[in-house]
C-alpha cells in the first residue's frame, strides 16, 4: 500500500506582514502626504495671506517724525481711490522748482520711509505729497497687491493734486521697492505725470515672487512658488500677469525716468535697475547704483551714501524738464 506524503507548508507563503509593519507604513504614507499638503497648500496658503494683509511694521508705527520736524509746514490730507480706499498723507507746498513730487513707500513701510530724502528735496524747492499705502499706516485696510492695486493710491494722489489742490506743479512720482513699482505702472497710466524716480523696483510679479522664495525658504520656484503666486493671486483679486514693471516702463514711453539701486541688493539685484533702464525710451531717464556702508540693505541706497543720492535726484529733476 502506498503512502501518500503531503507536502510540508511552505513557512510565510501569503502571510500577512507584521501588524506593527502595516502600521508603520500607514504612518509613513501618511507623514509624506501631509507633508506635501503642508509644504504646497498650508505653508503657500499662510505666506500669502501674510503678504496681502501686510500693514506696518511694529518699529515704523512707533516713528513720529513729520516734515515739521525738519522745519516744513504740512497739511495732513485724505483721498480716496478709483476702488474706494481712504488714504491719508502730508502735503508740503512746492517752493521755486513748481513741481511736487509723490512719495510712495515699500511693503511693510510707510510714508514716514521717505521722509527724510523728501524734505532734503524740499529745501531745494520740491514740494511733497507723502502718504501711506492701502493697508498701512493711517490708511484705510484692503488687499496688498505687491503695487498692482497700489498704482491706484499714487493715481489718486494725482487726482487729489490736480482736482482738489488744483496744483498747477509739474508732478513726478517716486517709489521705492513696491511703491517704485506701483509709481511706475501708474505713470504708465497717468498722462499728468511728467517723469518717476524708481528706487528698487522688481521686474514682474512672478520673477520677484520666485527670486525670494528661493532666498529665503532655500525652495525651487517650482513647484513651491506657483502655489504661492496662486494664492497670493486668489486673496488679491488681480492678474498678477499684469504687474509688469518692464512693460510699465514701456509705455511710460519717452518721459524721463531714473532708475536707483543699492550695489549690493540682494532682494533687487541692480541688475534689475539696469534692465528696467535699458527699457526706457527716453534719452533723459538715468541709471544710479549706489555703493557705501549698508548697500547690501534692500532700498538703502540713500542711507549708503545721502549726498550722492540727493544730488543725482536733483540733478535728474532739473535735466526731466
Amino acid at each position: 500500500m502506498t503512502k501518500h506524503q503531503t507536502e510540508p507548508p511552505i513557512e510565510n507563503a501569503h502571510k500577512k506582514p507584521p501588524r506593527w509593519r502595516r502600521i508603520l507604513k500607514r504612518v509613513v504614507i501618511s507623514l509624506i502626504v501631509l507633508a506635501v499638503v503642508l509644504v504646497y497648500g498650508v505653508f503657500p496658503w499662510g505666506l500669502a495671506r501674510l503678504v496681502t494683509s501686510a500693514g506696518t511694521r511694529p518699529m515704523d508705527r512707533k516713528l513720529t517724525q513729520t516734515p515739521a520736524d525738519f522745519g516744513a509746514q504740512f497739511k495732513d490730507v485724505e483721498f480716496k481711490t478709483a476702488d474706494g480706499v481712504s488714504i491719508s498723507g502730508w502735503l508740503v507746498a512746492s517752493g521755486d522748482k513748481h513741481t511736487t513730487i509723490v512719495y510712495s513707500h515699500g511693503l511693510f513701510r510707510s510714508r514716514r520711509e521717505l521722509l527724510e530724502r523728501a524734505m532734503d528735496l524740499w529745501k531745494l524747492g520740491y514740494g511733497a505729497l507723502l502718504y501711506d499705502s492701502r493697508n498701512h499706516g493711517a490708511s484705510g485696510s484692503a488687499r496688498v497687491t505687491l503695487g498692482y492695486n497700489e498704482r491706484l493710491d499714487s493715481e489718486a494722489a494725482v487726482r487729489f493734486l490736480r482736482d482738489e489742490v488744483h496744483s498747477t506743479d509739474r508732478i513726478v512720482l517716486f517709489g521705492i521697492s513696491m511703491g517704485a513699482s506701483a509709481a511706475l505702472m501708474s505713470a504708465a497710466e497717468t498722462a499728468d505725470v511728467s517723469a518717476v524716480i524708481s528706487d528698487s523696483s522688481y521686474l514682474n510679479f512672478r520673477d520677484t515672487v520666485d527670486h525670494h522664495v528661493r532666498m529665503f525658504l532655500h525652495l525651487p520656484a517650482f513647484p513651491f512658488s506657483n502655489e504661492l503666486r496662486f494664492f497670493i493671486e486668489q486673496r488679491g483679486n488681480f492678474d498678477s500677469s499684469q504687474v509688469d514693471a518692464v512693460d510699465a516702463v514701456k509705455r511710460i514711453g519717452d518721459r524721463p525716468i531714473l532708475f536707483i539701486a543699492a550695489a549690493h541688493d540682494r532682494r533687487m539685484p541692480p541688475e534689475i535697475a539696469q534692465r528696467l533702464y535699458e527699457a526706457s525710451a527716453s534719452k533723459k531717464s538715468d541709471l544710479l547704483i549706489v555703493d557705501g556702508p549698508g548697500s547690501e540693505t534692500h532700498g538703502h541706497a540713500y542711507q549708503a551714501n545721502p549726498k550722492l543720492y540727493i544730488d543725482s535726484v536733483a540733478r535728474f529733476l532739473q535735466s526731466a524738464q
